[in-house]
């Protein structure tokens, strides 16, 4: 299951030294799952958990991309036409925008293909589709013609030229996934519409095949299971990552908020200590130091240490849960500047001690009428960022940013092998008092309430996760 939160600071704010936004994630368990703080602890959820922070690069329309004009079009020629192996920032410069260049044509074709889905009518999904072929193509001959800024100058050896193909592949290999998606769409249509685009995606696919092939790029095999199938996707995996590296903000562990939890706790048996030794003091002077009075009073002070130290970190757990934190996360720029820091925790949280907010968001939009005394378990997990935007949007040189997207992967396998087998018979009778066997599934509601809160704001998202022993089946948005 992928969470993804986009934080885009305010313009007028930018240029403030530290912002902050926080995230929490509510997970409502049903109890039949047996879940509890006691078999599935912070070690067993943060296995599960993977996330990392994306710079956004800026919006552009995929028309306006392919036309040489454009600002990062323009960006892009002008590091060609001024390209020296010899100096080290310009290496890195046009290598970064490379990159950046690839990371946005990808987004605005993704935005061109939401359009065509979300489109009306069939001659309307059409005319986007053909726009997007014909953009798409004349966005990757526009791209490619910067070749001759290497070739004309021999700078076949470089690292530079080494980046160049990576891009154009993986660009081409993006033409031919997404060329297909709009075949898909049209697949079925018996309208002239429908089997126009299908040839136009057809012929566009094969054509690119064919320049794969001549610049020596895997094309895969038409076959199941084949070696080449298995290294053209290990490579595609490669060079995803070689691509998208360049905006994933590097994090490291560095340090983390165990020790200040020990110090509190350090507080807790000082009282303690403090307790048992004003009593052993006192009575010590009363009945002096080798009686049985004193024995038995010294043995029960310090039974009463135990407990006294125990309440107190209990206490101190309580009171502290929403500033305490399980582990702590420096964010880096390239240059190993430290930029900002996210706080996470997790815990199980007890209905009595949820926010209002999240009660309420609960309550709401029951699939029966029983749902709302049924009970459940909550896991809940928090995030605190915190960003120093006016150095992080000092990050890409040139390049004018949107913000980051904060992306969680959660796995939901764990939960998964505590269900029951999905499949199952349900006998049943019609009016006419036949009974019949129907097959039927066995599924898991788990309701995940999403707490966004960002310079004085806060937004509250409900969502419905319907799962069985296979997997995810659906996830719902409830309205609120």
């Amino acid at each position: 299951m992928e969470i993804k939160f986009k934080y885009r600071p305010e313009p007028k704010s930018r240029l403030l030294s530290v912002k902050k936004y926080a995230v929490d994630m509510y997970f409502f368990l049903p109890v039949s799952l047996g879940i509890n703080k006691k078999n599935y602890t912070k070690m067993d959820f943060y296995r599960e958990l993977n996330s990392y922070l994306k710079i956004d690069p800026p919006k552009v329309l995929l028309a306006d991309l392919v036309k040489t004009e454009d600002e990062v079009s323009r960006l892009l020629i002008a590091a060609f036409e001024n390209y020296n192996p010899e100096i080290n920032s310009s290496n890195k410069d046009l290598d970064s925008l490379l990159k950046i260049y690839a990371n946005i044509f990808k987004k605005a074709v993704k935005r061109e293909l939401r359009s065509i889905r979300k489109a009306g009518d069939e001659e309307e999904r059409s005319r986007l589709a053909q726009r997007l072929i014909q953009n798409f193509n004349l966005g990757l001959k526009n791209f490619r013609s910067n070749e001759k800024y290497l070739l004309d100058k021999n700078y076949k050896d470089t690292p530079i030229n080494r980046s160049f193909r990576l891009i154009d592949e993986y660009l081409s290999t993006l033409h031919n996934k997404y060329s297909y998606h709009i075949w898909q769409i049209f697949e079925k249509s018996e309208s002239a519409h429908g089997a126009k685009i299908r040839d136009i995606a057809e012929d566009s696919i094969f054509a690119e095949r064919q320049y794969k092939k001549m610049k020596n790029y895997p094309v895969g095999e038409a076959k199941d299971f084949s070696q080449e199938n298995e290294k053209f996707l290990f490579r595609w995996e490669m060079i995803k990552s070689f691509v998208n590296r360049k905006l994933i903000l590097a994090t490291r562990f560095d340090r983390d908020n165990k020790w200040l939890i020990q110090f509190y706790y350090s507080l807790a048996a000082g009282i303690a200590m403090i307790f048992a030794t004003g009593i052993a003091f006192y009575y010590n002077q009363k009945f002096g130091n080798f009686t049985m009075r004193f024995f038995v009073v010294l043995v029960i002070s310090y039974m009463f240490k135990d407990r006294i130290k125990d309440w107190i970190k209990d206490l101190i757990n309580y009171l502290l849960k929403k500033e305490t934190y399980d582990q702590s996360i420096n964010i880096y720029d390239e240059s190993e500047k430290v930029i900002g820091s996210i706080a996470q925790g997790f815990n199980f949280t007890p209905y009595r001690n949820l926010p209002k907010e999240v009660l309420e968001a609960r309550s709401k939009t029951h699939q029966t009428d029983i749902e709302e005394d049924f009970a459940e378990r909550v896991m809940h997990y928090k995030t605190r960022i915190k960003l120093n935007t006016k150095n992080l949007y000092k990050v890409l040189k040139d390049i004018r940013i949107r913000g980051i997207n904060d992306v969680t992967y959660f796995n939901t396998s764990p939960l998964l092998m505590r269900m029951e087998r999905p499949e199952t018979n349900v006998l049943l009778v019609n009016d006419e008092k036949e009974f019949n066997t129907y097959k039927s599934e066995k599924v898991y509601h788990i309701n995940m309430i999403l707490v966004y809160k960002y310079e004085g704001k806060s937004e509250v998202r409900r969502y419905r996760i319907v799962l069985n022993r296979n997997g995810i089946k659906r996830l719902k948005k409830i309205s609120l």
